[in-house]
């Protein structure tokens, strides 16, 4: 068996079942090859399951300060179990609505573990019943994401020493827990297992948590975190000190390459020192084969890895100028979520000036009791053109898509007023930051 298509893509995450569905739209037969589940780490094991525990901790506050509204309730013992079935459940819906997705369009779902034979045939393995078979494109689109990362020479056993994976699976909360790592994943677990009664240190090797970001942010997310009473060290040199006392080590450290299944060797495919897949807008050293998502080495989100998708089917379809430059919102799920979105040339502009405004001067963040937090802003003092937005607090992973558009179109600070934002909102505290960045929000008194 050897069947022929225009289009093989490797891997059926979010770069994969994208671009699929795109060069389907486009006429181009397409086959999509993943070897375990559809809908990639995101879905299964990744960004969907981790907010889903993250809810269920969210609605376990909400119910214990509805005394703020002066209702009465108390609530059973929390079964983490139950909530791992419910988490498991969603994620089986939505892996069968992607399936449906693909089946519209005609996608043939090849379940196997792809290599490569040459630059336009690939052996598949079959995850069904282990025979072998071939199949041919004339393009093929590698998609196969990347995987955790083990640090210190310590390698996972999947009992004591976990992954992000893992950790979504445990049935019950554990006595203590060691986490290994202080960036977004570090840190959005250690929150989620911590709100259900875990003894939760965190560990962070650079001065800061989130070391890529805002120093103001990160150490916002720093109180909140010690206000959830977990233990935070940063500039930790050793974080495998006293490991001993931990019921669980969950490293949590970055992100690895996923290509060395493929026999990349076999179409001398380059890759990076780090063994991720050498792009240029999407296109390799082979010339009929194109890298998309994490597997390229570059933003390791699923929403870019989803935009990669669409972009590779119009680069080789519609011969599109696929190169973006579009702002990218980033979001950590702590207790409160923390957002933020720049200028892709942020970084290029000299006098800027920076607004803040505290969500306790926010109507509905007094009548939703989510006092917590801020907006802040920057603006080009010449243009007054709005350069970014860091929020912390609540609705800050919903209200940084608004920033982002905000950012994408080049608003003034001019463009906004009162007039398009809905009273009373949260929303509001992003014009009230922009004002105050040149001293005329009416909504602060002086000097905030």
């Amino acid at each position: 068996m050897n069947k022929k298509y225009d289009v093989a893509i490797i891997g059926a995450g979010p770069a994969g079942y994208t671009a699929a569905v795109r060069f389907a739209q486009l006429g181009l037969k397409v086959a999509l090859v993943e070897k375990d589940k559809l809908g990639g780490t995101c879905l299964n094991s990744g960004c969907i399951p981790t907010k889903f525990l993250w809810q269920a901790a969210k609605t376990k506050q909400k119910i214990l300060k509805s005394y703020e509204y002066g209702i009465k309730a108390s609530m059973e013992p929390v079964s983490f179990t139950d909530i791992i079935n419910k988490k498991n459940r969603m994620v089986e819906n939505l892996s069968k609505g992607i399936q449906r997705l693909l089946e519209s369009y005609g996608i043939d779902i090849v379940k196997g573990k792809a290599s490569f034979k040459s630059s336009t045939q690939l052996n598949i393995k079959s995850s069904i019943d282990g025979g072998e078979f071939e199949i041919s494109a004339d393009t093929i689109i590698i998609a196969t994401g990347s995987k955790t990362k083990p640090v210190a020479n310590i390698q996972f056993d999947h009992i004591r020493y976990i992954d992000s994976t893992d950790a979504l699976n445990m049935e019950s909360i554990p006595r203590n827990m060691l986490v290994i790592g202080g960036g977004a994943i570090g840190i959005e677990l250690s929150s989620i297992f911590a709100s259900f009664g875990c003894d939760v240190t965190l560990r962070e090797f650079f001065p800061q948590l989130l070391p890529s970001e805002d120093s103001e942010l990160s150490g916002e997310i720093l109180k909140n975190l010690l206000r959830q009473g977990i233990k935070v060290e940063v500039s930790c040199e050793n974080s495998f000190k006293d490991e001993d006392k931990f019921e669980k080590v969950l490293i949590a450290a970055g992100r690895q390459s996923s290509v060395e299944e493929l026999n990349i060797s076999n179409i001398n495919l380059q890759t990076d020192k780090r063994d991720f897949i050498l792009s240029n807008q999407y296109s390799t050293n082979v010339y009929n084969i194109f890298a998309a998502g994490d597997v390229a080495g570059k933003s390791f989100l699923a929403y870019t890895a989803g935009q990669d998708g669409i972009n590779v089917a119009e680069k080789i379809v519609n011969k599109k100028n696929t190169e973006s430059n579009d702002p990218i919102p980033k979001v950590v799920f702590s207790f409160p979520p923390a957002a933020s979105v720049k200028d892709t040339n942020f970084n290029e502009y000299k006098n800027v000036l920076y607004g803040k405004f505290l969500l306790s001067a926010n109507a509905r963040a007094q009548i939703e009791f989510e006092r917590t937090g801020w907006v802040k802003v920057a603006v080009d003092k010449e243009s007054e053109k709005i350069l970014g937005v860091w929020l912390i607090g609540h609705n800050a992973d919903e209200l940084i898509n608004t920033a982002a558009v905000m950012i994408k179109a080049g608003m003034k600070v001019s463009d906004l007023s009162k007039n398009i934002f809905f009273h009373p909102g949260i929303s509001e505290a992003i014009l009230g930051a922009c004002e105050n960045a040149l001293q005329k929000c009416t909504d602060l008194p002086r000097n905030i």
